[in-house]
């Protein structure tokens, strides 16, 4: 008894060294980001729109920290073709990219990383596959040829006298998944031990059997015309003792140790430990070894929901064995669902859906959603957000995630548990734990560096630069330095400009002499190279079939991009109108507007409302039957009483609004860092060229016919990047069918929480659904 008792004091010792260990290894924020690509197979002339989602892996919160986001692609021999500079606010960022005449091959990959994730080694960015379709080519699925075959044992190592476990994965000399059902396993004598083993599609199987002593075992694929496929298993270890872990329990999870009964009885009365961890959760188990096979029961509850490790120590607390396994936990749940409800508009050209969370967990949640024909052949996504979020960050390799968490079953969990079987300690072994010293290379990007220097600043009365942005409203006031420098970090959008102003005494503002720098964009070639190694594992089946294409597939010269426009002090447009819709138009603002119109409530009578103005409120309506009352909504809000009636037209920056007699409306944006022509004279304008991308409005491509092959393969409805969904008013869209008679709808999405979502749904667009 005082033996067992002082081997959990050690083991408390042991937790709480650990532990220290751990919290000072990972203080610093670790940081997964996930892209849902409205679809992975283009034909040019199309754009590639996507939603990133970026993620704190130990608090499993949207993260906050760094605002910059890199995403790119690449092609096959890791040259860049594009990159962007996304602003994420909340975790979140959307953009898009042009498939334009640059691309010139089939085969791309989209990456998107974050310049403080390249401190840790374990973090890799996101990946997807693109392809770019221009003609028809037929694919060959066949695997009559000689396989690699791998083998990974349960808990690191093969133990004589014992029941092993094993993983296996079966791949083509092309690095492709194979999938079989007739793998054999034999001993060292021919003799056989095992038949009809199978790997699923993604290559990936699992055996069980026992190990003899002083026996050697081979796993074998016969071949028709080329004869066996051989691989030697490792040699077992004798006098071990490893791990096992069986996770089909609901509430529990059994641990078992393995070894040879001999073993057991030698090390009767010995006290081992178990660790399960995952990040900066870990949870000890003291187990006593017994003549007889040895489990334990834990319950889920106790460890994190997720990918969990766990390691077998022996009495001197050497980690001995080691398995990965998903924990399944009903309570923590980070996969959310929405409810879909749909009707048919009143014209028939279009489909009206409504998304609702149903639960309070739901609010502030954030989805996207991207329609296609549900005949789609465009939509491969290697990734999905449970499987970037979940699973990858602990993984070596990649993983191709909607096969596994998409209508999850017990089928499903167990192939997982094969995958993670083979993964072993996967990224994070239990060294990786120990406290070192971390050297942080990259800085957290919050914005925009830049630097300057005020030649002409007389520093006893003149100490301090204002900064302010044309466009986006960003602003600064910064100390100048001894020698008239200064440095800043803004949200700084490209084509976008930056005034600058020296401030003197009492605040008065002066137009400087100033130098100013700003960062040079960061060429990767190491780390792309090592990026694009990555091994991919592929969940889907090879299609056999596909479509003829008889026609060039390129829809460049027919595709109308509306651009949004910007204002900047060197350049005004000509015409300052936009139209968005038949019924929408938009108008920005400019010095001539607010020279004849001063007021907002004059201006909006201008564009051709009746104003009314009762007890300081101001009201427009339109002019058409039958007349209704224009909400006039502000930022987002609804107007407030006596706003409107004050508020002159120079703090507008745009204006969007539609006066006809069918749901009319005026939103304002506003300007807060407008500047009158007579004062500009006090700044110096500098354009910003490499600063953010601003997101565009999806627009869809101008497909020549919607009833042909090439559109109903490839070919995209809609995408809607940030819709916010509500636990109890649902979120209305209403998404063109183009004659479709089907459609699906792919959702993915995070709340606030660090809830997530994955949802396919097909729809029936026709009146007899």
């Amino acid at each position: 008894m005082k033996k067992i008792l002082l081997f959990l004091f050690l083991t408390l010792c042991a937790l709480h060294f650990c532990h220290s260990q751990v919290k000072d290894t990972l203080a610093d924020p670790l940081e997964n980001i996930h892209l849902h690509l409205n679809k992975t197979i283009f034909i040019e002339g199309e754009r590639l729109w996507f939603k990133a989602y970026v993620q704190n892996q130990k608090t499993q919160l949207p993260s906050f920290n760094t605002k910059n986001l890199h995403v790119a692609i690449y092609d096959e021999d890791g040259k860049e073709i594009k990159q962007k500079l996304l602003y994420t606010e909340n975790g979140m960022a959307n953009g898009d990219f042009a498939i334009d005449s640059t691309f010139t091959e089939e085969n791309y990959k989209v990456l998107a990383w974050t310049n403080y994730q390249r401190n840790f080694k374990q973090l890799t960015p996101f990946q997807q596959h693109i392809r770019i379709v221009q003609v028809a080519t037929q694919v060959d699925d066949d695997i009559d040829e000689e396989l690699k075959i791998e083998v990974y044992p349960g808990g690191g190592h093969l133990i004589e006298g014992a029941f092993n476990q094993i993983g296996i994965v079966l791949s083509n000399k092309e690095e492709e998944r194979v999938s079989v059902n007739n793998l054999e396993l034999v001993d060292g004598l021919g003799n056989l031990v095992r038949s009809n083993i199978a790997t699923n599609s993604l290559g990936l199987g699992k055996a069980g059997f026992m190990v003899e002593e002083g026996k050697k075992y081979f796993l074998q694929w016969e071949n028709a015309t080329k004869g066996y496929s051989k691989k030697l298993l490792p040699t077992a270890k004798p006098d071990r003792i490893g791990l096992n872990i069986d996770n089909k329990g609901k509430d529990d999870i059994l641990v078992k140790l393995v070894a040879s009964k001999s073993t057991f009885k030698e090390k009767d009365g010995e006290n081992y430990s178990i660790a399960f961890y995952q990040d900066e959760s870990i949870l000890f188990e003291a187990i006593e070894i017994i003549e007889e096979e040895s489990v334990i029961a834990v319950q889920r509850k106790s460890m994190p929901y997720g990918v969990n490790t766990a390691v077998l120590f022996d009495e001197e607390l050497k980690p001995v064995s080691y398995r990965m396994f998903f924990n399944h936990r009903k309570d923590k749940e980070r996969l959310k669902s929405v409810a879909i409800e749909y009707c048919l508009s009143d014209f028939g050209d279009s489909i009206q859906v409504d998304i609702i969370g149903g639960k309070i967990d739901l609010v502030d949640a954030s989805v996207s959603v991207s329609v296609l024909p549900s005949s789609t052949k465009a939509y491969e996504p290697e990734n999905s957000i449970a499987s970037s979020f979940l699973v990858r960050p602990y993984l070596n390799g990649t993983l191709k995630g909607f096969y596994y968490f998409d209508d999850i079953d017990r089928k499903k969990r167990f192939e997982l548990d094969k995958r993670l079987l083979i993964e072993g300690w996967g990224k994070y072994d239990w060294d990786s734990r120990k406290l070192e010293e971390l050297k942080l290379n990259f800085a957290l990007e919050s914005g925009i560096s830049l630097s300057g220097k005020v030649l002409d600043a007389d520093l006893a009365e003149e100490k301090q630069v204002s900064l302010v942005t044309d466009f986006s409203g960003g602003y600064a006031f910064e100390e100048l330095a001894s020698d008239k420098s200064f440095n800043s970090k803004l949200n700084l959008f490209a084509d976008d400009s930056i005034g600058i102003s020296l401030i003197g005494k009492k605040g008065k503002l002066r137009k400087p002499k100033v130098e100013i720098q700003f960062p040079k964009p960061t060429i990767l070639y190491s780390e792309i190279n090592r990026w694009l190694e990555f091994e991919e594992v592929s969940a889907k089946e090879k299609d056999e079939e596909l479509v003829e294409i008889d026609q060039f597939l390129s829809l460049g010269k027919r595709t109308i991009a509306l651009d949004e426009v910007v204002v900047t002090e060197k350049v005004a447009p000509k015409n300052n109108k936009f139209q968005i819709t038949a019924e929408i138009e938009g108008r920005l603002i400019s010095d001539l507007d607010i020279k004849r119109t001063p007021a907002v409530a004059s201006y909006i009578r201008r564009l051709g409302f009746s104003v009314l103005i009762r007890d300081g409120k101001v009201r427009a309506f339109s002019m058409r039957h039958p007349y209704p009352e224009a909400p006039i909504i502000i930022e987002g809000m609804l107007a407030l009483r006596g706003e409107i009636i004050g508020m002159p037209l120079s703090s507008v920056r745009n204006l969007t609004y539609n006066k006809s007699g069918n749901g009319p409306f005026i939103s304002i944006q506003l300007n807060r860092n407008y500047v009158a022509p007579e004062n500009r004279n006090k700044f110096i304008k500098f354009a910003i060229k490499n600063g953010y991308v601003r997101p565009q409005t999806y627009f869809t491509a101008n497909y020549p016919d919607y009833t042909t092959s090439v559109f109903k393969n490839f070919g995209a409805l809609d995408w809607h990047a940030n819709l916010k969904i509500g636990s109890e008013i649902p979120t209305s869209i209403m998404i063109p069918i183009k004659g479709q008679r089907t459609i699906n709808l792919f959702v993915e999405g995070m709340n606030s929480y660090g809830g997530l979502f994955m949802q396919n749904e097909t729809i029936t667009t026709t009146e007899d659904y």
